[in-house]
């Protein structure tokens, strides 16, 4: 049965939701501080990268697999953590997410060789990449079509805390105990997390919000029975709709094209670039980081409010900041060779941050226009391919700074020129330039729900 834009436009927003206000804020508040773990390990690997490098005598090919692994995993565990979010419901998964990523961040801890780093690194991998779908899914449910884009990029905006405390936080972390102490603080501090989700998300896998439990009778009758429909897909159905929806793979190449770009620097090769072109120390470098990363906790948020409240469109913002993503990576490997003067590196990363944020608006999009029993496949596809594009960055990038390294080395780690940094940068321009393209193909939703004649 299809519906109209008219119809949903009618829906009465459930009384529970109204009654249950303070419980979805401290829903929402578990579930966002159990994604700041997966932010902290997404970045963690870049201020102690000459640490690593030199403790296990491996080259940057080797340390950008050992970055590329995390993502890898997440990517790969999309698909199976929208269906979990979809089936056992985001307690369990967030839970049981934050409970893996407790034993990987212990291994990493007390690793005797670099065979062990590599796997609690899966291991954190694993359990961080199944947390984020649940989250999405809670704010799907508790939340209004009109707040999506807002909400997503609000939850981003707090989840990067994570990032932000892994930048210069972390870089004087590493200076004071060590890169391996520093993997078991952040062990107790996952392990804490997943006792307070535990307690805090209550219900089944249907009862991820008022709109997917206790109100959806009222969503059914309003929806002329679209609700009633979606809920009785097999998972194998589920699958088509999503896979057979070519503006979800339209999405995901946008978080491939913009996030890959931004997380294979500022998440991998950024303080390793600053120190070894510009010269400054580890924790300065780490302040670039966390100036990238306060753009990105404010662009989430405004650029999803703008999507939701001024331009009241998703493509349009989509097109302009990717594209100012853009002109931000050709400025930072054009000028002067790839080393810009170091005054102009504040703005420039803190642009990158900003401008990332709008591969958030992608997930507002899923809401827009996927049935709620496939949201969670549906983002899940969506999510993929920013991963993607940064596991396949970060190990190209180590490849093309091997290639051109001179053989210089210093206290055990490589140094490399600026001109391999330089081509490196460029491989980042040209994954920003593919998130622009499929921004342009993205169609309109008008931040409303079609999702009755589009899936």
């Amino acid at each position: 049965m299809k519906g109209t834009r008219s119809s949903v436009a009618k829906l009465e927003w459930p009384e529970a939701m109204q009654k249950s206000s303070r419980r979805r804020w401290a829903i929402w508040t578990a579930g966002v501080l159990a994604h700041t773990v997966g932010t902290f390990h997404r970045a963690a690997m870049a201020p102690m990268a000459d640490r690593v490098m030199a403790d296990f005598g491996i080259s940057a090919a080797v340390f950008g697999s050992l970055g590329a692994a995390y993502f890898y995993v997440y990517a790969a565990m999309q698909l199976p953590s929208g269906t979990l979010a979809d089936t056992i419901g985001p307690r369990k998964t967030i839970t049981g997410g934050l409970l893996l990523s407790t034993l990987g961040s212990v291994i990493m801890g007390v690793a005797p060789s670099f065979a062990i780093v590599y796997t609690g690194r899966l291991v954190v991998s694993l359990g961080v990449s199944i947390v984020w779908l649940s989250v999405v899914k809670l704010i799907m449910g508790w939340f209004r079509s009109r707040e999506l884009a807002t909400m997503t990029g609000l939850s981003i905006s707090v989840a990067n805390l994570g990032q932000l405390a892994a930048a210069t936080p972390l870089a004087l972390l590493v200076i004071w105990v060590g890169w391996r102490m520093s993997f078991v603080g952040v062990a107790a501090l996952s392990l804490a997390l997943a006792v307070v989700n535990w307690f805090t998300i209550q219900g089944s896998a249907a009862q991820a919000g008022p709109s997917m439990g206790v109100g959806l009778n009222q969503r059914r009758n309003a929806r002329a029975g679209l609700a009633r429909d979606s809920l009785g897909l097999s998972l194998v159905r589920r699958f088509g709709v999503v896979f057979g929806n070519g503006q979800f793979w339209v999405l995901s190449l946008v978080g491939l094209g913009t996030y890959g770009a931004y997380s294979t620097l500022l998440h991998h090769w950024g303080v390793l670039y600053l120190m070894q072109t510009q010269g400054v120390a580890r924790d300065f470098a780490g302040n670039f980081l966390l100036v990238s990363t306060i753009g990105l906790m404010l662009g989430a948020p405004l650029l999803g409010f703008l999507s939701d409240r001024i331009f009241k469109k998703r493509r349009f913002p989509l097109i302009l900041f990717t594209a100012l993503s853009l002109i931000s990576f050709l400025l930072l490997a054009l000028w002067n060779g790839g080393r810009p003067p170091l005054e102009t590196l504040y703005p420039l990363c803190f642009v990158m941050g900003l401008t990332t944020g709008t591969v958030f608006i992608t997930f507002a999009c899923v809401g827009d226009i996927a049935q709620p029993s496939v949201r969670g496949v549906a983002t899940g596809l969506v999510n993929t391919g920013g991963f993607v594009g940064a596991a396949v960055g970060q190990v190209v990038f180590g490849h093309i700074l091997d290639l051109g390294w001179e053989g210089e080395m210093a206290e055990g780690a490589r140094v490399y020129p600026a001109a391999a940094f330089q081509h490196g940068l460029l491989l980042c321009c040209i994954l920003a330039g593919l998130g622009l393209v499929a921004a342009l193909l993205v169609k309109e939703t008008h931040c409303r729900e079609s999702y009755g004649a589009e899936t």
